[in-house]
């Protein structure tokens, strides 16, 4: 390939976004941040690329060779950021420390992430969330769950699902049965993938007592609502902590207050990919999409990473794959219509001002580049997907409806 054709391509796992759909991505994530607004979460800007450490550390280890490093013009390591959470808790460190707790804050943007040779996985994506910092309650985690759930509903999503499940109902069980050490890695790894035939492999080589290998086997199989969570109580042993269900039981409660248990799935389970999670985990799901929609959690010992031990919660929503949602579902929000303003050779001046005043009362218009025959200008007005062509020449302003759409006269 030469090097004029090179420069005509990007590289794999990015995209461009053309005029029929940088628009609506716009939209939708205003509509995000406007919904997020309304729940009293405050947006934060934070940098794309920061200092490696930010995401060194035991709690960000999954993310280890996923982070885009380089080296700055004074050798120092840098990295595109592969998340927001850590950033935001380093925020919250450095700028917030002594703000009233629990801080509410929200973010939108771009993230980066090697894709590991994985074909169609993208490398740079594009994010919405929240974090809640400074409370560790279960009615924190609803507040997390029912604003994902308020988030889709705006963007007009009926038919999602959220997958509620918890970490700690997991290690309980491994711990209760007593699976440690590199097996009990190797099983947290296959729920991750949901690769179950490889989990039922390795339950086989443990040589586990029936009951124990069972039990595990049975965690992916415990979906559905309130009721999961007694028969998920029967796989623990008598005198095991059984906090993790309890909480999922009172998380429950308080979505039923918030109206939006109908949305929610209990799936004991799920594992997320990020170490640092450390209790209630949930992910978004809808029909025809093989990944999820949103997902979050509660990870309390990432502000330790940072210097300052604190609860925390939150979620991000890819708005990438919400884009692709609503395209499918032909929910995309519509384009602003637009107006195309032409003239003759002697009414150019009143043209443009009347273009100018359209536009100030919130109106898009394009004004023509040059005088143009009042049949020319209907054919390029055409042309640019106009609505509406507003011609002026020396009688003053006439206008066409090109959409066949009842139009008020804007031409006065």
């Amino acid at each position: 390939m030469n090097e004029k054709a090179r420069r005509l391509l990007i590289p794999d796992g990015v995209r461009d976004l053309l005029p029929g759909f940088a628009g609506p991505k716009r939209e939708m994530e205003n509509r995000i941040q406007e919904v997020f607004g309304r729940w009293g979460y405050r947006e934060v800007a934070t940098p794309a690329f920061e200092y490696s450490a930010v995401f060194d550390g035991d709690a960000n280890g999954e993310q280890e060779g996923k982070v885009y490093r380089f080296l700055d013009e004074r050798g120092r390591t840098m990295a595109l950021r592969p998340d927001f959470t850590s950033p935001l808790a380093r925020v919250a460190v450095t700028h917030l420390s002594n703000e009233p707790k629990p801080l509410r804050l929200c973010y939108g943007g771009n993230v980066y992430r090697h894709a590991s040779g994985q074909q169609g996985r993208q490398r740079e994506m594009a994010q919405a969330g929240v974090e809640l910092i400074g409370s560790g309650c279960a009615g924190s985690d609803a507040e997390i769950i029912a604003l994902a759930v308020d988030v889709l509903r705006a963007l007009k999503l009926d038919d999602f699902t959220l997958c509620l499940g918890h970490v700690g109902f997991l290690q309980a069980v491994l711990d209760a049965h007593g699976v440690t050490g590199i097996a009990g890695e190797r099983i947290n790894h296959f729920f991750n993938r949901k690769d179950f035939v490889s989990l039922k492999e390795l339950s086989s080589e443990l040589q586990l007592p029936a009951f124990s290998r069972e039990s595990i086997l049975r965690l992916p199989t415990l979906r559905g609502g309130r009721e999961v969570l007694a028969e998920a109580d029967v796989l623990l042993p008598p005198g095991t902590d059984r906090g993790s269900l309890a909480t999922l039981d009172e998380i429950w409660q308080v979505l039923e207050d918030y109206g939006v248990s109908r949305f929610i799935t209990f799936d004991l389970g799920l594992v997320r990919a990020l170490d640092y999670y450390t209790g209630m985990v949930f992910e978004g799901y809808t029909g025809g999409l093989g990944f999820p929609l949103c997902g979050g959690g509660r990870y309390d010992r990432l502000l330790g990473h940072f210097g300052q031990n604190s609860p925390a919660v939150g979620f991000a929503i890819n708005t990438d794959h919400l884009l692709l949602v609503q395209q499918r579902l032909k929910k995309l929000p519509p384009s602003p219509a637009l107006l195309f303003a032409a003239y003759n050779e002697k009414a150019r001046a009143e043209a443009i001002a009347r273009a100018q005043e359209l536009r100030d009362s919130g109106l898009a218009v394009i004004i023509d580049t040059k005088a143009r025959a009042s049949g020319e200008a209907r054919d390029e007005a055409g042309q640019r997907g106009a609505s509406l062509l507003l011609y002026f020449d020396e009688s003053g302003c006439s206008q066409t409806d090109l959409a066949g759409e009842a139009s008020s006269d804007v031409c006065q």
